[in-house]
């Protein structure tokens, strides 16, 4: 197929079920390890409600140890998932324009996989520092990262249940179905939506910001980056 670029099922699937290995490991050790601080980063009920509680943003402190160690997952399942739908994507032709990151062989596969982790945990940083940023244009405290600690916790939830799908899919086949990849984007779409929707009124609840710092906010670092991103993809 015209923009398609050759590589063996077999290979990926090789390649993708030792990353799934490597994550569902890790989650594992970090299950054992740091059991309250896993349950707190991995705490689903979030996605249910609306309303403050005194926990909001405060699981881990920014730019710590622990932050760092959790928001590397995050990054490393990303990549994987990211990896996982660009194959998907190349299977149909639709590949060519990330052709560089379809893998020719198994240890250049984990090589992506590493790189990738690496830019996104890079811009995670750089989301921080902008957020960070715009907390002191605005005059806000410095309490005003605190959301981006809740994005960041509603991020490992919703990452990790795609990652366990994913995980699913490809022990089970050699090719991605094309429902998979439409599933992803659609309801990684309506997720970020609602992620959007669900820290604006906590913040608004914090009695702290302003409904333009607020706005900016969303539109600036969510829902501009989320729409181009989905569009690269469609």
């Amino acid at each position: 197929m015209e923009g398609t670029i050759d590589i063996s099922p077999a290979l990926f699937r090789d390649i993708a079920i030792t990353i799934s290995l490597l994550l569902l490991a890790t989650y594992a050790v970090s299950r054992i390890v740091f059991p309250k601080m896993f349950a707190a980063t991995y705490d689903f009920s979030k996605f249910l409600n609306f309303k403050l509680k005194d926990e909001f943003g405060s699981n881990l402190r920014l730019l710590s140890t622990e932050s760092f160690y959790f928001t590397l997952i995050l990054s490393a399942s990303l990549s994987f998932v990211l990896l996982i739908l660009i194959y998907g994507l190349n299977q149909i032709g639709e590949a060519a324009f990330v052709s560089w990151l379809i893998p020719t062989g198994f240890w250049a596969g984990l090589l992506i996989w590493l790189g990738v982790t690496a830019s996104f945990q890079l811009i995670f940083l750089i989301k921080y520092l902008f957020i960070a940023l715009v907390g002191v244009l605005f005059n806000l405290p410095a309490s005003t990262s605190r959301h981006f600690q809740e994005v960041q916790s509603l991020n490992n939830c919703f990452v990790l249940a795609v990652t366990l799908v994913c995980t699913v899919v490809i022990y089970s086949n050699f090719m991605i179905p094309q429902i998979l990849i439409n599933g992803i984007i659609i309801v990684t779409l309506i997720y970020l939506l609602y992620r959007s929707l669900n820290i604006y009124l906590k913040l608004e609840q914090l009695k702290l910001y302003s409904k333009l710092y607020i706005f900016s906010y969303l539109c600036s670092t969510e829902i501009i980056p989320a729409i181009v991103g989905i569009k690269l993809l469609t």
